[in-house]
């Protein structure tokens, strides 16, 4: 899927054969729905080749679990390249971890973390 200006969206007619063509649509309330799609599935996207299992006892994936690990021992947005992501993918994941926790701060995430046995 396209989306331009968030006024036109692009798709294929057979998202299984795109060789049949695509479709272009400017309806506004069909254009909203493509970009409200669009928007919720990059929120929730990870990085490719990102380690994606959980930890069955707390749900954090293995990356989540190390860089609570990092940032309760004080560093900071940095530990990517410890992480081996950008620093932009660390502060994504630290604001999901924060809205997991229902944290304002990461202070109060670190502590909220550390009450439910996350850190190690």
């Amino acid at each position: 899927m396209l989306v331009l200006d968030r006024r036109v969206a692009v798709v294929p007619i057979d998202p299984a054969d795109t060789k049949r063509g695509a479709i272009c649509i400017s309806e506004a309330g069909v254009v909203a729905s493509m970009v409200a799609l669009l928007e919720q599935t990059w929120h929730s996207a990870v990085p490719l080749g990102a380690d994606r299992s959980k930890d069955a006892r707390t749900g954090l994936s293995t990356s989540e679990q190390e860089l609570l690990t990092l940032l309760a021992s004080g560093l900071t947005d940095e530990v990517a390249g410890r992480l081996g992501i950008s620093a932009r993918s660390v502060r994504r994941q630290m604001s999901g971890l924060m809205e997991r926790l229902d944290a304002s701060s990461r202070f109060e995430a670190g502590l909220k973390a550390a009450r439910r046995g996350w850190l190690r």
